[in-house]
């Protein structure tokens, strides 16, 4: 098991063209902010495991500034219910660890995701790796 918190304000997906990565200053932002995940995580992780994987992630968003403080407060750890959407946030992030944190991110059989506002913006995640291929079904 690995248990990791990221420092980095979380960022949804952003699709583009190939011609965009050099063009489009936010998917260049998108790109370094998948290098910076990729890059702090090897610090830990350093061989990407060929199991199936768990993943449970926790998307920490920043309170707005404009905000009065006793609202900031009160929100510190409250429901994010705004954009960017959680899948989104999740895909970036599946991306980031793809020959890092395991070969593919199609080896996650489950994740376990949610997003929050915190003063302290950043991704909290822990992986399990499965020890058997088969998992028991509950009906």
């Amino acid at each position: 098991m690995h248990k990791l918190f990221i420092p980095i304000q979380p960022m949804g997906a952003v699709r583009t063209t190939q011609r965009q990565k050099f063009v489009d200053e936010r998917a260049k932002k998108y790109l370094e902010y998948k290098r910076h995940i990729a890059w702090l995580t090897r610090q830990h992780i350093k061989t990407p495991t060929k199991n199936p994987i768990l993943v449970d992630v926790t998307f920490y968003m920043p309170i707005p500034k404009s905000w009065s403080q006793k609202k900031k407060d009160h929100s510190n750890g409250a429901i994010h219910k705004s954009k960017p959407d959680i899948d989104n946030l999740i895909k970036g992030f599946f991306d980031s660890l793809n020959k890092v944190a395991w070969a593919d991110d199609n080896q996650v059989y489950e994740v376990h995701s949610k997003k929050v506002y915190s003063f302290n913006p950043g991704i909290g995640f822990e992986i399990w790796e499965a020890s058997e291929e088969k998992i028991s079904l509950e009906v």
